[in-house]
This record gives C-alpha cells, sequence and structure tokens, in this order.
C-alpha cells in the first residue's frame, strides 16, 4: 500500500514557518533537544539592535549551539567567543590559512606533518572576513523577516538516514568530507551556508569535549532554504519508510501539528511501512 505525498496546502509555511518546521523537525526525527538556527550578521546596526543577549563571560561557538538546543538564545561577537577556531570559519575574524594557525595543528600533534596539514585543512569551509556576529537560537523563534542562515541539529545516525532520505525526495543531496575537527562551526554551519547543501558532521573531540556532546549524536547543518523540502519529504517518505513503533512514538511527540492536513495523519498509520517491525 503506498501513501499519497502530502500537498497543496499540507505544505509547510505560512505565519509560524520557523515554528512548524521546528515542531516537524523535532517531532517527526524524534529528536532529543531543540533545532537550532544561526543568522551571521554583517550589519553592525543589525547586531547593535537585536534584542538577543550576548554571553556575561566568552564561551566557544558549540557551546552557545548547545545551550540554543535547550531553549537559550545568544549573540555572539569576537570578543564573546573563547575559542580561536570558530571566529576564524564563521568570518569574524581572517586567519584560519595563516602559516602559523596551520602549523598549531602539527605541533599539537593532529597531523602527521605540514603537508598531511595542508592536504586536510585546504578544504576546512571558511566564510569570508566580514561577519560582524552571529545570533544563535532556537528554531522556532525565528521569523521569516530575519531568518536564519541555517539550521543545526544533534541526532542519532538513524535520525540522519531519515533527513538524507528526505532531503533526497526533493533531489538534495547530503554531502561532506568531515575530517574530525570543527564540527560545529566549519561543518555544520559554515559548509552549509557555502554550498547550500545539507552537511552531515561526526563532529570533533573539541565539541564532544567542550558542548558535552553524546557519543551518539551527529551535528547537521541544513541551510534555511532546503528546510521546507526537508520537512514535507519527511512526511512524504515516513508512511512507507518508518515502522509502527517509531510511527507511534512521532504521534505521542505531537505530530501531526494542529494546522496539519489529513493526509499527514495517515502517513503515521500502523501497517503501512515498507519495512516490518522487528
Amino acid at each position: 500500500m503506498s501513501g499519497a505525498p502530502a500537498s497543496g496546502p499540507e505544505r509547510i509555511g505560512g505565519a509560524d514557518h520557523y515554528p512548524a518546521i521546528a515542531h516537524a523537525l523535532r517531532t517527526v526525527l524524534l529528536l532529543a533537544s531543540e533545532p537550532v538556527g544561526v543568522r551571521v550578521i554583517r550589519d553592525l546596526a543589525e547586531y547593535a539592535h537585536c534584542p538577543v543577549k550576548a554571553p556575561p563571560v566568552p564561551l566557544h561557538y558549540c557551546s552557545a549551539v548547545r545551550r540554543a538546543t535547550r531553549g537559550e538564545s545568544l549573540k555572539l561577537a569576537l570578543s564573546d567567543i573563547s575559542c580561536d577556531t570558530s571566529p576564524r570559519t564563521l568570518g569574524l575574524e581572517a586567519g584560519f590559512f595563516d602559516d602559523d594557525f596551520i602549523e598549531s595543528y602539527v605541533t599539537g600533534g593532529l597531523y602527521a606533518d605540514r603537508l598531511r596539514a595542508d592536504l586536510v585543512l585546504s578544504s576546512v569551509a571558511v566564510l569570508p572576513p566580514h561577519t560582524v556576529g552571529v545570533l544563535v537560537r532556537p528554531l522556532a523563534e525565528f521569523c521569516t523577516d530575519e531568518p536564519p542562515d541555517v539550521a543545526l541539529m544533534s541526532m542519532t545516525p538513524y535520525a540522519a538516514m531519515r533527513l538524507t532520505q528526505a532531503a533526497a525526495f526533493a533531489g538534495h543531496r547530503v554531502r561532506n568530507e568531515p575530517i574530525g575537527m570543527h564540527g560545529i562551526c566549519a561543518e555544520c554551519t559554515a559548509q552549509p551556508i557555502l554550498s547550500g547543501e545539507i552537511s552531515v558532521s561526526l563532529l570533533c573531540s573539541g565539541t564532544r569535549h567542550v558542548a558535552d556532546w553524546e557519543e551518539t549524536e551527529l551535528g547537521v547543518g541544513v541551510p534555511s532554504a532546503l528546510l521546507p523540502d526537508v520537512v514535507d519529504g519527511l512526511w512524504d517518505s515516513v508512511r512507507r519508510y518508518e515502522c509502527d513503533d517509531r510511527k507511534s512514538r512521532i504521534r505521542s511527540c505531537g505530530a501531526p501539528a494542529k494546522g496539519d492536513g489529513p493526509a499527514r495523519a495517515r502517513a503515521l498509520e500502523p501497517g503501512t511501512g515498507y519495512f516490518s517491525c522487528r
């Protein structure tokens, strides 16, 4: 039995665009924390007038993302970030490819020699050095007038697979070459912004220790322009490619949301999956 894709008025959108997207991602992927939106601010006036607070003491960018998964909103200028790398990957300052910075990875024991460091780090995504600050907050708190550039999520490998299926449903590929470094700042933030493609990261030892991600979590960055396609793809594939147990868990999380049409409710009906539950 095949289910018809959601269509027409059931497509994501409207005045509650980002709250609806965040709800769908959180429930259909069974996320343990809130999806996070990041807006890169390149205008001094916009940053100054942003009503979100800066942290009282500097912190790592990835720690700000982690705090946003728990509901906190922060804006970060260069002086608010306590690590050396994320200001360079996020465009708050130049210098990621400077000789002394690359050499520090070699002397720090991460790469066997400078040749290998150059080979690996040459592909790291780095935003142009024109960033004034970054706004990091739960995705549901953004509006269409000032949208995020990218949505970041922590999830299980299974959920990452489902998100990949959902993206592929609309013809989008998930692309990245993770190197076990710069997991949140470069691979989940800068890479999707620069490429316009979804990026899955294995994270890195830095963010896992500093921001305390679980060993079972991966990081995913989705360009904001692709979020509606991802959500629609999740709904369009859930009927056939989720088993009854997970459908039950999705229903218990409150999906579909108020305003979703009957086709999305039918997508969670038991007994329609392609694979049998074990």
